[in-house]
């Protein structure tokens, strides 16, 4: 069974923000399969399921997701190595996608969380870029509050064709493995 987390933080205010893009790709995921989400209280989760694979969207807001993923992957006994957390990432440009196996957070806490409650860094991760504002006087505060910022119009015009790559990245890992669809998709 294949555990795949879209990472996010709940609520309408946060709907649309960058960090919110694991929330997006997971759900179009599960609207392609005409999926219906259901809430386990148990795991502070929404969760969907088919016979091959259990989607999760933890909400417990970002920085306590892996609570949320460690009860759903022990739920259904899954390891490590069958989990892949969808996540924003400020270090690749706007709609570039990166796989990767075996890897530190880069300071991201939704992933640091996941890090801490599994144990280990042994899982795999699908990088969704949401580029970063860098100039010379950014600071924390501004890349918060660049995270937490609903996407551009530009932006948003571009989102549905890159969920579609996100979808087939996931089909890929299911069907390939990660290795494979690192090779794709990198």
């Amino acid at each position: 069974m294949k555990l795949i987390v879209g990472l996010g933080n709940p609520g309408k205010k946060y709907q649309n923000n960058r960090h919110n893009i694991g929330y997006m790709v997971i759900d179009e995921f599960a609207k392609v399969n005409s999926l219906s989400w259901r809430y386990n209280p148990d795991w502070i989760a929404y969760y969907t399921k088919s016979e091959d694979f259990v989607l999760l969207k933890p909400v417990a807001y970002m920085n306590k997701s892996g609570v949320s993923v460690l009860g759903a992957s022990n739920f259904y006994k899954t390891g490590k190595k069958d989990i892949l957390v969808i996540h924003d990432e400020l270090d690749l440009p706007f709609s570039k996608i990166r796989l990767s196996f075996d890897s530190i957070s880069a300071g991201h806490k939704g992933v640091d969380s996941v890090i801490e409650s599994l144990g280990g860094v042994e899982f795999s991760r699908l990088r969704v870029g949401i580029g970063h504002p860098r100039n010379s006087k950014t600071s924390a505060r501004d890349v918060e509050k660049y995270v937490l910022s609903d996407f551009s119009k530009e932006e948003a015009k571009k989102l549905k064709d890159m969920k579609k790559v996100g979808i087939k990245a996931i089909k890929s890992f299911f069907d390939e493995g990660i290795e494979a669809t690192m090779n794709r998709f990198n």
